[in-house]
């Protein structure tokens, strides 16, 4: 991998791990049996990292083959 791949998915990959956690975030809460309490934040809060993560490798590993192909 060159250097030039490492800078792209170091620069990458924080931006779509924060906006994948937001989004299952908003998820989570949403489908809480009280959403808006502080119960709901607190179960968005830790169900919300998992797929976070496997979204995140996902969307980076597709944004690098295509980044490659072209």
């Amino acid at each position: 991998m060159s250097p030039e791949d490492k800078d792209w998915l170091k620069d990458w990959t924080p931006k779509v791990a924060v906006v994948a956690y937001l989004l299952c975030i908003l998820a989570f809460l949403g489908s809480h049996v009280r959403p808006g309490s502080p119960e709901s934040l607190l179960f968005a809060l830790k169900m919300g990292i998992a797929p976070a993560i496997i979204g995140t490798v996902v969307a980076v590993g597709l944004m690098f083959i295509w980044r490659r192909r072209s």
